[in-house]
C-alpha cells in the first residue's frame, strides 16, 4: 500500500463521523496545511488560520461500489474549474483526489482567496445519479478592519507557522488631521498574541500581560507628513503580521475629481415573485429598498433620472431583466459609469442532484420550471460580458436572504455570494460588492436591512473617509463592509473585489 493511502487510512480512523455511511459522508475533505484530521460532509463551514492554502485532499468513499468511474468528477474553487490540478488515486477507502503545491503552481490564475474559499465537488455514477457537496473555508473576519491594510509573513524557519494575532479596535477608521494641523496624538487599542513583540512605525512598544491574547493601549504621535501608521507584530519564530492604518491630511490627500462621463444604473428589487403556489413567498423590503437606492443615486450621486432603469416586482420578469442587462447596460460607453444593484434571492437549484446550478430569482420564478423562469448565473455572466463596455462598472448584490424550506438545498452552504463575487471580481474595470459572505443572511435594522442602511449612509457622504468631498468606489465598498460587519458582530460580513482603476473613481 502506498504511503499516501496509509496516511489517509489512519486519518480516517481517528476522524469523527467517518464510518461507512451512505449519503452525507460520501465526501471527506482534508486540509493538510492546517489540520491532521478530515472534515465530513456535515462540517461544511471550516475556519482556518490566516495562511495560504497550498494542498488539499478529497476522499470519495466507496467510489467503486457506487459505480463512480474515474474521471467523472468536477471540482471547483470559488467557481473556477480545477480538475487540471488534481490527481486521482485509488485507495482502499475509495478514490482519493489530491492537489499538491507543485500542481497548483502550474495555474496561471489565482485560485485561492486570502479570506474565503468555496470548494465544490460533484460526481456522477454510471446510472447518471449526481452527488454534490461543498465546503466553505474562511479565516476569522472579525480580526480584520476593511478600512485598514493587512499583510502577513510566515517565517522560512517555521513553514507551518501562523502569524501572530494583531487586532486593532481603536481607531476604528483612518486617521484624519485637520488643515494646518502639524501632528496629532492617537490612542491605539487592540489585542496581541502572547509572546509577540509589537512595533509602531519601526519603534518597539512594551506590552505587559500573560494571557494567550494580550490587550494593549497606548498613545502615539502622528505627523501630518505621514501617509500611514504601521503596526508590526512578530513572534519568537519570526512569523509576522502587519496592519496599515491610513493617515489623511490636506497635505497628502489629492482631491478626487468629479466623474466627467455619463452615469447609468440598473436597479432591480423583487419583493413579490408571483401568485403561483410554486413561487417564492414575499421578500419584505427588497423592492422598496431598490427604489430608495435609485432615488439616492439621482439625488446624492448625480445620476440623471432617464439614465436609471428601475425594475421592481412585476417589472422584474426574466425577459425584462434580460433586456436591461443586454440593451440598457450597453448605453454606458468606455468613459461612462455603470452601477448595477440587485436585491432578490440567490438560490441553488433545490431539486436533488442539481445544487451546483445557481440562479437569481425573478418575478415569476417557479421551482418546477426554474431553468426557464429564473436567471442562471452563467447567463447573467454572458449578458454582462457582451453588453458592458465601460471601464467603470460597479455591481452590488443583496441576494443572501433566508429561504423557505422547500427552496433550500442539502449539499452544503449557500455559495451565491461567493460565486457572484468571483464571477465578476477579476474583470478589468469591474468592482463587485456582495452583502455577505457565503451562507450569511441579510440582517435587519429597524424597518429595513442593515446592508441597505449603511449603503444609504455611504452614498449620503458618510463614506468620504479622507474628507475630500467625494465618495469613491473603494471608500463606499470598504465603509459598508466594515459598518455591517461590526454592527452585526460578524453575522453578516459584506465582501468586495475592487478594480484598481474604477475603485478610485468618484461615485458620489
Amino acid at each position: 500500500m502506498k504511503r499516501s493511502a496509509l496516511l489517509f487510512r489512519s486519518l480516517l480512523l481517528i476522524s469523527t463521523g467517518l464510518s461507512a455511511q451512505e449519503g452525507p459522508n460520501l465526501f471527506q475533505l482534508w486540509l493538510p496545511d492546517f489540520f491532521e484530521t478530515a472534515f465530513a460532509s456535515g462540517n461544511a463551514l471550516i475556519e482556518v488560520p490566516d495562511r495560504q492554502i497550498k494542498s488539499l485532499r478529497i476522499l470519495v468513499r466507496d467510489a467503486q461500489k457506487r459505480n463512480i468511474n474515474p474521471g467523472r468528477y468536477k471540482l471547483f474553487v470559488n467557481g473556477k474549474g480545477m480538475g487540471n490540478v488534481f490527481e486521482e488515486r485509488t485507495v482502499p477507502e475509495g478514490t482519493l483526489l489530491v492537489m499538491e503545491p507543485e500542481a497548483l503552481r502550474k495555474r496561471p490564475d489565482e485560485l485561492f482567496d486570502s479570506r474565503e474559499n468555496a470548494i465544490e465537488i460533484s460526481a456522477t455514477n454510471k446510472a447518471g445519479r449526481q452527488f454534490y457537496q461543498n465546503w466553505v473555508v474562511r479565516v476569522n473576519e472579525l480580526q480584520r478592519n476593511s478600512l485598514f491594510g493587512y499583510s502577513s509573513m510566515v517565517s522560512a524557519d517555521d513553514p507551518k507557522g501562523v502569524p501572530p494575532d494583531l487586532i486593532v479596535s481603536e481607531p476604528a477608521g483612518p486617521i484624519v488631521l485637520a488643515a494646518k494641523q502639524a501632528s496629532a496624538k492617537v490612542t491605539l487599542k487592540g489585542r496581541l498574541s502572547r509572546g509577540a513583540t509589537l512595533k509602531v512605525n519601526g519603534q518597539p512598544v512594551t506590552i505587559a500581560g500573560g494571557s494567550a491574547i494580550v490587550p494593549f493601549e497606548f498613545a502615539t504621535t502622528v505627523a501630518a507628513t505621514q501617509k500611514e501608521l504601521l503596526l508590526e507584530a512578530t513572534d519568537g519564530k519570526g512569523n509576522q503580521r502587519s496592519v496599515l492604518i491610513p493617515v489623511h491630511t490636506p497635505a497628502n490627500v489629492v482631491k478626487t475629481p468629479k466623474f466627467a462621463g455619463q452615469k447609468y444604473a440598473i436597479v432591480i428589487g423583487i419583493s413579490k415573485f408571483g401568485s403561483s403556489k410554486e413561487t417564492l413567498p414575499v421578500l419584505e423590503l427588497a423592492a422598496a429598498e431598490a427604489e430608495v437606492f435609485a432615488q439616492n443615486l439621482e439625488k446624492q450621486a448625480g445620476f440623471k433620472h432617464e439614465n436609471i432603469r428601475l425594475l421592481i416586482d412585476e417589472k422584474a420578469s426574466l425577459e425584462q431583466v434580460r433586456v436591461a442587462f443586454s440593451d440598457f447596460a450597453a448605453k454606458a460607453q468606455t468613459n461612462d459609469m455603470l452601477v448595477i444593484y440587485v436585491a432578490t434571492h440567490g438560490i441553488h437549484d433545490p431539486r436533488p442532484g442539481r445544487g451546483d446550478k445557481l440562479y437569481l430569482a425573478l418575478n415569476g420564478t417557479q421551482i418546477a420550471q426554474i431553468e426557464s423562469t429564473a436567471l442562471n448565473f452563467s447567463d447573467l455572466e454572458l449578458y454582462l460580458n457582451r453588453s458592458v463596455r465601460t471601464n467603470q462598472c460597479f455591481l452590488i448584490f443583496d441576494i443572501g436572504h433566508k429561504l423557505p424550506q422547500d427552496w433550500q438545498f442539502l449539499g452544503g452552504k449557500s455559495l451565491v455570494n461567493n460565486h457572484v463575487l468571483n464571477l465578476f471580481g477579476s474583470k478589468p474595470g469591474w468592482s463587485v460588492l456582495v452583502s455577505g459572505s457565503s451562507d450569511q443572511q441579510s440582517q435587519s435594522k429597524g424597518s429595513g436591512s442593515l446592508f441597505n442602511h449603511w449603503l444609504t449612509q455611504a452614498l449620503g457622504g458618510a463614506a468620504d473617509l479622507n474628507s475630500d468631498q467625494v465618495v469613491t468606489g473603494k471608500e463606499l465598498f470598504t465603509f459598508v463592509s466594515e459598518k455591517v460587519k461590526v454592527e452585526s458582530e460578524g453575522a453578516q460580513v459584506p465582501r468586495f473585489k475592487l478594480a484598481a482603476a474604477s475603485g478610485e473613481q468618484a461615485i458620489r
